[in-house]
């Protein structure tokens, strides 16, 4: 299977995006926890869900040239793009991280593995 290259040019740097880590998944999580988001399903309301946290989070899923993910400055790059990002190319970006990391597959996957150990466990103690 053919991966697409995402690849984007923020400023004077070009950032790419890849699949996400558990790594950038934790942080992910951290950041849009208390974030209340909308059933509407669409992108631009997403957006507008995550107001003043979007910056951090494409900072976590976007890859910086010759910096390890675990060695990234999430504030810093944050508020460089914050700052150069223009509105087309956030929406281009938070478009291409739904395609690059199907988030509802990983999800319909995690409640697979939740009830197969769900019912593993009471095997076990029934059993």
């Amino acid at each position: 299977m053919e991966t697409k290259n995402y690849s984007y040019t923020i400023g004077p740097k070009t950032y790419t995006m890849k699949p996400l880590v558990m790594g950038q998944l934790q942080q992910l999580i951290n950041i849009i926890k208390d974030v209340q988001i909308s059933d509407s399903g669409n992108i631009a309301s997403l957006i507008m869900d995550l107001g003043d946290k979007l910056p951090e989070a494409i900072a976590i899923v976007l890859h910086v040239p010759d910096v390890h993910l675990k060695d990234k400055n999430i504030k810093e790059i944050a508020n460089e793009i914050a700052f150069e990002m223009t509105p087309e190319l956030t929406l281009e970006v938070v478009e291409d991280f739904f395609e690059c990391t199907p988030i509802s597959s990983l999800i319909e996957k995690l409640k697979g593995t939740v009830e197969k150990v769900t019912k593993n466990l009471n095997q076990t103690v029934t059993g």
